[in-house]
């Protein structure tokens, strides 16, 4: 296999147009330098770059930069380790050695005994790290992180740097730029060293297997071990330039790394024996200054350094290779067996003759047709596409190659040609048309898009037959034409499906009403009889058509990757779907999607065909070659994932648990508040991360979530419980599914869960219930004592109003009427009395009355009083029009004892003109003002105070204080001697 694929890459060169794919990184994608000294693929997968101004770790086409200010020894990063316990070793030029553990730095330099802070070479030997530097080595004890230099190994300075280490069976040697080749010896009084011999210069060293190449100016030298490690050495010098790493690449290929320092004759090489053949010019690379490199198994990737152009992957697989012969669009391939013919976007492409045929052999062609055609130049009356004769060479436009009847056939704007393999223009026809194809008979088939179909009989002579657009079984507007053995397929753009089978006419699937589905933009038809069609919006169908209509199956753009179908084949029970932006293949249920990741083109697809057993992919500029066996090969990769990053609440979570970029943790125990979690995630072990999709779920109940790309999951505003985030793969590389836990965590319960706070929150509300038990019966307790003295002061007010000298005064007014004979009198004073009486006893019972009603007591109370002085008092009952008395309620028999006291006491026996005014008024809500004014005596200063003892007031206060809003000035008296007394009453009121 070794010397196959040696062979295969010197061969390559025959064929020089075959090429890698490849890709370049600088500081616009991450890179903290340009300038790469050193890149090293460690166990884990990770990929190292050392740059003349910080160090970066790539992982998953993603860079993550580290510098001084995050524990580097210095930002100038010229070699890179990994110790038997799996650390990292980073070499400075100018300030030590940084270890990286995994979780944090540490350095060494000449500070704490290494012997020259400026390193060129880390190399890793059983329980030590072997550090070269500019002058000298120093042995790092890696268990006991203790330094050991070595003086002897310090020479002149400037011509003694340490250029690599190697082993050879049981021994250890190191070489040096100037001063040859030496032994390391250790032993239990310390290391020593033994000079062999003095070869130089040796920039650097390649060992493999049993040979040894050294870098001498301007060429290589190889020896065999054993001839290299003798006192006398004897080279065999070949190659150029000076190559400063040495690569092990697949199958045991070594590459060489170059940069000539003065001279640009660096580059890439691949070396076999004494042989030193470029290959830098197999890839299209420009840079022809390589100082570092490194290859990576798992991903067959080759990652090259320059001293000023960044970093260069090169994607080594033999499956998928390109073709840059012309930096054009390639529109088709035609083939059989082996590749014939490829049409580009400026010309053919025929590999039988090794000839490229331009526009401009193509306009030539048609002026030498044109002079001597045997039959009349087709005209646009004739239903012929329209044709500009005019049209110059650079304006020529290609649209297929079709090989029909053993001729390359190729459509143009300027007429359709017929060529041989050898390149020669075999015939014309001076015909504009987008598609062409071929009937079961291989003959010709052109469309005009608006005027019908001609099958071509003799292209020679121009006979066809011709089939009308008037006829709507007719194709128009066509976008591919395909035959089996018995019948041409046609399909349309905007009418759908067609067929013209050898022993009937065209028929339209969309006109016959057989199928309704009718934009189609590409179709094949494959060795299994059955029709591939591509929609335009970018569903694929699969028709069988033998017998009958069937759609055996239908592929939805959902399960494609890209916007359209730009090519449809097949090979064996593989659909291969190519799309703008690369290749599906379909194959039992399940699609996989290969695109620039894996090795194809990163630019536009426009063309593809199956030609044996590879798929010939066209792009914008050139075309891949792809081996399908190899390619098709199911090969599922075995890989897990780490969690990188947790935020919660918008917090970095456990710093102190991650360990290599990846959280250690098992379970994440989160706070009740910390309800918000961010994580990043990312796959480990597969080679092509970009094609993994994700789908996420919570609890093995929950449903799955969207599909999505980006390994970055957020949850918001989860609730408390238990959670076990798994995560659903679909490999779009292998078709597959697959799912695993990638975090187990779990969110307190609030504090009203936990049993102690419900427990307290038991006894709190039972010692709540208790103390309001306790209050409420002393509530009612007190309710029962207000509610006795509320009766006891409603009986003094009732006999306060039913006042003996009241009643014996109205009896005896009554008894007056009588004896002086005025009955009528008597009567209605009686009736009035009476009346009083009954709503005095009606309303002592009642907390509340109308104020309506208490109106009309005052008035009957007032009219009787005042009848017995023969009405000399001017009366007056004053309510405001915002007042509604049948619906204020206020607290009964409140106010008649003022009343009363101003018939008793106000006005003097010979008192002119006496008034008496009962007002109310609402200034405040809830309360509702009354005031009783008389223009009587006033009160006398010596009787103000005993008014405000009187028994009257002092119940009517007593009952004021047992209502809601009482206040000491609830009752006030307002009088002026001689001009009379105003009484204001504030009494509860409220609405019904």
């Amino acid at each position: 296999m070794r010397n196959s694929l040696v062979l295969f890459l010197f061969c390559v060169q025959i064929v020089c147009a075959q090429q890698y794919s490849f890709r370049q990184y600088t500081t616009a994608e991450g890179l903290p330098n340009n300038a790469i000294r050193v890149l090293f693929v460690d166990s884990r997968g990770l990929l190292w770059v050392g740059t003349e101004n910080g160090l970066s770790k790539m992982e998953n086409g993603s860079f993550r930069s580290f510098f001084e200010s995050d524990g580097l020894a210095f930002n100038s990063c010229w070699a890179i380790g990994e110790d038997y316990l799996n650390q990292m070793w980073f070499g400075s030029y100018g300030g030590g050695l940084t270890l990286f553990d995994g979780k944090s730095f540490q350095v060494f330099n000449s500070q704490n005994g290494l012997i020259d802070d400026r390193i060129r070479q880390l190399y890793a030997y059983q329980d030590k790290m072997l550090v070269g530097t500019e002058n000298g080595i120093s042995i790092i004890h890696i268990e006991e992180r203790r330094i050991e230099s070595v003086p002897e190994t310090q020479r002149d300075e400037g011509t003694n740097y340490t250029s690599g280490f190697f082993e050879a069976g049981e021994r250890l040697f190191y070489t040096t730029y100037r001063h040859g080749l030496y032994e390391i010896l250790f032993s239990e009084s310390g290391t020593e060293v033994k000079k062999i011999h003095d070869h130089k210069p040796i920039y650097a060293i390649g060992h493999f297997d049993q040979k040894v190449y050294t870098s001498n100016k301007g060429h290589v030298d190889l020896f065999d071990v054993e001839n290299f490690i003798s006192a006398q050495p004897e080279p065999i010098s070949f190659g150029q330039s000076v190559v400063w790493s040495y690569l092990k690449g697949p199958e045991e290929t070594v590459f060489a790394a170059s940069w000539g320092i003065y001279r640009q004759d660096g580059g890439l090489f691949v070396l076999s024996g004494s042989r030193f053949a470029p290959f830098e010019r197999h890839l299209g690379l420009k840079a022809k200054n390589f100082i570092s490199g490194t290859f990576d198994s798992l991903t067959k990737t080759l990652y090259l350094g320059s001293n000023d152009r960044g970093m260069y992957s090169i994607k080594l697989d033999e499956r998928i290779l390109f073709e840059g012969e012309r930096n054009s669009e390639v529109k088709g391939f035609s083939g059989k067996d082996e590749l014939g013919a490829i049409l580009y976007s400026d010309g053919i492409s025929l590999l039988e003759a090794s000839k490229f045929l331009s526009s401009s052999d193509f306009k030539q062609a048609q002026t030498r047709f044109l002079r001597n055609l045997p039959f009349p130049i087709p005209n646009h009356e004739d239903d012929f596409f329209e044709l500009d004769y005019d049209t110059h060479a650079e304006d020529v436009v290609f649209y297929q190659i079709h090989k029909i009847a053993g001729l390359y056939w190729v459509n143009t704007n300027i007429g359709i040609f017929g060529l041989a393999a050898s390149g020669e223009f075999k015939l014309y026809l001076p015909v504009h048309t987008y598609v062409i194809g071929s009937s079961p008979e291989d003959k010709l088939i052109s469309s005009n898009p608006y005027g019908g179909m001609r099958i071509y009989d003799d292209p020679g002579n121009f006979k066809f037959r011709y089939f009308s657009p008037k006829d709507p079984q007719t194709p128009t507007q066509l976008a591919g034409i395909v035959h089996s053995d018995s019948a041409s397929y046609f399909v349309s753009v905007f009418s759908g499906l067609y067929d013209l089978r050898v022993d009937s006419g065209l028929r339209s699937f969309l006109h016959e009403k057989i199928w309704t589905e009718n934009k189609f933009k590409s179709v094949h038809l494959g060795q299994d009889g059955l029709l591939y069609m591509g929609a335009e919006f970018g569903d694929l169908y699969i028709l069988d058509l033998n017998e009958g209509f069937e759609i055996v199956d239908k592929v939805p753009k959902s399960q494609l990757i890209g916007n359209g179908i730009v090519f449809i084949e097949t090979y064996g029970d593989a659909v291969l779907i190519g799309t703008e932006v690369g290749l599906n293949i379909y194959s039992k249920g399940t699609v996989r999607f290969f695109d620039k990741e894996q090795g194809l083109g990163a630019g536009l697809i426009t063309s593809g065909k199956v030609i044996g057993e590879v798929l010939y992919v066209g792009y914008d500029m050139g075309y891949y070659k792809i081996q399908l066996p190899e390619l098709l090969e199911e090969k599922e990769y075995e890989f897990t994932f780490d969690v990188n990053e947790l935020m919660v609440n918008n917090s970095l979570y456990g710093e102190e648990k991650i360990l290599w970029f990846s959280y250690e943790a098992e379970k994440i125990l989160l706070k009740n508040r910390e309800k918000t979690i961010s994580i990043d995630f990312k796959p480990v072990g597969h080679p092509y991360p970009q094609k993994l999709r994700y789908r996420y779920r919570l609890t093995p109940e929950d449903t799955w979530s969207a599909e999505f790309s980006e390994s970055k999951i957020t949850l918001a505003s989860l609730s408390y419980g238990e959670y076990q985030l798994e995560i659903e793969t679909l490999d779009l590389h292998s078709g597959k599914r697959s799912a695993t836990v990638l975090l187990d965590f779990s969110i307190a319960s609030p504090v009203y869960f936990r049993w102690w706070f419900l427990l307290g929150v038991f006894l709190l509300l039972a010692l709540v219930t208790y103390t309001a038990f306790r209050w409420r019966l002393q509530q009612v307790r007190r309710q029962a004592v207000i509610r006795e003295k509320i009766v006891q002061t409603k009986l003094e007010a009732l006999r306060s109003q039913m006042n003996p000298h009241f009643i014996f005064n109205a009896v005896n007014s009554i008894q007056y009427y009588i004896l002086g004979n005025q009955g009528d009198e008597a009567l209605d004073f009686l009736g009035k009395f009476s009346k009083l009486m009954r709503n005095t006893l009606e309303n002592s019972v009642r907390p509340q009355v109308r104020l309506s009603r208490e109106v009309d007591y005052l008035s009957n109370y007032v009219e009787l009083e005042n009848k017995r002085v023969n009405n000399k008092v001017n009366f007056k009952m004053e309510i405001p029009v915002e007042i509604d008395p049948d619906n204020l309620y206020i607290p009964s028999m409140l106010v008649q004892p003022f009343v009363e006291n101003v018939f008793v006491h106000a006005f003097e026996p010979g008192q002119t003109d006496p008034q008496l005014i009962i007002s109310f008024s609402v200034p405040d809500e809830g309360m509702i003002y009354c005031a009783v004014w008389d223009n009587g005596k006033g009160i006398q200063a010596k009787k103000k105070e005993s008014i405000y003892k009187s028994r009257g007031m002092d119940l009517v206060r007593e009952r004021l204080a047992l209502l809601p809003g009482y206040k000491e000035e609830s009752i006030r008296v307002i009088s002026v001697e001689n001009k009379g007394t105003e009484i204001i009453i504030r009494i509860p009121c409220f609405f019904k």
